[in-house]
């Protein structure tokens, strides 16, 4: 009877980690790919080596587009509407830059975090509770896959199809060149000498994979970890029910009970604190540059459109739609949770309270109290995740792309 018990346990184990394993892989391929996953305790030096070198590798083709692009600006290009259009590109790396350190400062907590949604999913045993978990999880997955295909599509083609389609190009200056996606000054070499050209244009490319990497991957990691806390409240809900259900309600039962709720909630209470402090800077940065390339976006579309290249105009309109994506996502699954944690005050203020022995349901004043205080997300604690917030950024974004379009005009 023991070896029957313990088959069965370890058989929900497997079936709970297999669960963790595809609610966070998405977000566990792109981090990896870029050595940002957090580092398991039991890894080989070689192993630890190799991550150390992707970072290196990371961060040089991040600065092989970000130094010469600067250099150009300041050195080189002396037309202002051209140094706007260079911004853009390079404000955007700049920005993966910022994401790219801030993850790797914060990866002791991030690993913290993931290693704490793992034992909720390894100590979930009822049935019920896993199908909910399983339904929040498999939603957050779709949105990582959502915001990383329209991010992916729109990035890349700017840095493939728009340099091909414009060809080689001839200048005032009665010179031909061939266009890059991040224009840049090399003090060194000739960038449109073979086969120097394919080079800076290979290693650009995959800077832009790096790029639109560290908007899919914090991404998809923020809609893993919200998406956890909606299925922790969903169970916690359940309990909740479970305990208004009770056909006798007897002391003993109801204690239990309600010490199980009691627990579920502090523990959701700390996993949600811990992975704001983790995740908030790299939402400020996320929001913040989102928003400012907004602006770019729209303003690019129009110079685009007055110099009639549509296939330009056609990529750009696809990154100012990958881009709402992306604030949309993070914003939309904030809302999920304060909508999911309202749930919950419902849920503690409906309770058929009388029905308990009076000793224990004066212990549901405090689970009411804590209950009816909606559970938010914050950017740098200075910008709430949430519906109304993403209205807002459209609206900021739009006035400060009428801005740029009357000084520059």
């Amino acid at each position: 009877m023991n070896l029957i018990t313990t088959e069965r346990s370890s058989k929900t184990i497997l079936k709970n980690e297999n669960d963790f394993n595809y609610a966070v892989q998405v977000s566990r391929v792109i981090l990896r790919m870029l050595g940002l996953w957090p580092i398991p305790r039991f890894a080989s030096n070689a192993e630890r080596i190799a991550i150390r070198l992707q970072n290196v590798a990371c961060y040089f083709l991040l600065t092989f587009v970000l130094v010469p692009g600067v250099l150009l600006i300041f050195l080189k290009e002396r037309d202002f509407k051209r140094k706007v259009k260079l911004i853009g590109p390079l404000f955007n790396t700049w920005m993966a830059v910022m994401k790219y350190s801030l993850l790797i400062y914060y990866a002791k907590e991030i690993q913290s975090c993931l290693e704490q949604a793992r034992k909720d999913w390894q100590s979930t045993i009822n049935w019920n509770d896993r199908k909910t978990m399983l339904f929040k999880a498999k939603t957050g997955r779709k949105f990582a896959i959502f915001s990383a295909a329209f991010i992916y599509v729109g990035g890349l083609s700017h840095r493939i199809i728009v340099p091909i389609s414009k060809g080689r190009i001839l200048t005032p200056m009665n010179t031909t060149i061939r266009v890059l996606a991040c224009p840049g000054y090399f003090v060194k070499f000739d960038e449109q000498e073979s086969p120097a050209y394919e080079i800076v244009f290979i290693l650009q490319f995959f800077a832009g994979f790096i790029t639109y990497s560290l908007t899919c991957g914090p991404a998809g990691l923020a809609a893993f970890f919200i998406m956890h806390v909606c299925g922790q409240l969903s169970v916690l809900i359940d309990k909740l029910q479970r305990l208004n259900d009770l056909a006798e309600p007897e002391d003993r039962a109801v204690a239990t009970l309600l010490a199980d709720i009691v627990e579920h909630q502090i523990r959701v209470k700390i996993f949600l604190t811990q992975v704001e402090e983790a995740m908030r800077f790299i939402w400020l940065v996320e929001i913040v540059g989102s928003t400012l390339l907004l602006c770019f976006a729209g303003y690019y579309i129009i110079m685009e459109w007055e110099s009639s290249d549509s296939t330009a105009m056609l990529t750009f309109s696809v990154m100012l739609t990958s881009f709402i994506i992306s604030i949309f996502t993070n914003c939309y699954v904030g809302q999920l949770l304060t909508d999911q944690s309202n749930k919950v005050g419902l849920k503690t203020s409906t309770m058929n309270w009388y029905r308990l022995p009076h000793k224990r349901a004066r212990s549901l004043i405090l689970i009411m109290a804590v209950s009816n205080i909606p559970a938010k997300i914050s950017a740098g604690s200075m910008i709430e995740m949430s519906l109304p917030t993403f209205s807002n950024i459209i609206k900021t974004s739009m006035a400060y792309f009428n801005l740029l379009r009357k000084f520059i005009a």
